[in-house]
């Protein structure tokens, strides 16, 4: 398989609260969901931060590596839809994409999460990848216990 054919890994799933909750939640409180485990140091991971626009970076702050930078916000339209690079555990000249999109359906939103964005120059960091759903299912319980 060449890395143009190569899939986003996506998850699916329902959340119950609100679309603009879900998202404030994902992107404002990344630091309280996101596991240390996932970083360069899980013993002084101190904060995980998206800064909230167009541009804004996504990176992870070590007590003794400083700020690690994760990608940059490409997309920002609160409430439904973010997107950035992603260099975490991969070379930062060939970043991966991030997309969560949220949509409100009844009682709750549904949420989408791809990570895709594979080419010839990161296809075989995409393996790295498999633990999303642990990420995912931490973020919605924070989601739904503060909705």
């Amino acid at each position: 398989m060449s890395a143009e054919s190569l899939p986003a890994i996506v998850h699916e799933r329902f959340l119950r609260c609100s679309a603009q909750h879900a998202f404030a939640v994902y992107t404002g409180r990344i630091g309280e969901w996101w596991d240390a485990n996932y970083s360069a140091n899980a013993e002084t991971l101190r904060a995980v931060t998206i800064e909230p626009r167009v541009g804004g970076r996504v990176f992870a702050t070590h007590e003794d590596l400083g700020e690690h930078d994760w990608g940059e916000v490409t997309v920002w339209e609160a409430g439904e839809r973010f997107a950035h690079t992603f260099t975490l555990a991969q070379d930062p000249q060939a970043p991966s994409e991030v997309r969560v999109e949220f949509a409100d359906d009844g009682d709750g939103c549904d949420l989408r999460f791809a990570h895709g964005g594979w080419t010839e120059a990161n296809a075989a960091d995409r393996a790295k990848f498999n633990d999303w759903p642990v990420l995912l299912e931490r973020f919605a319980q924070l989601a739904e216990a503060s909705a």
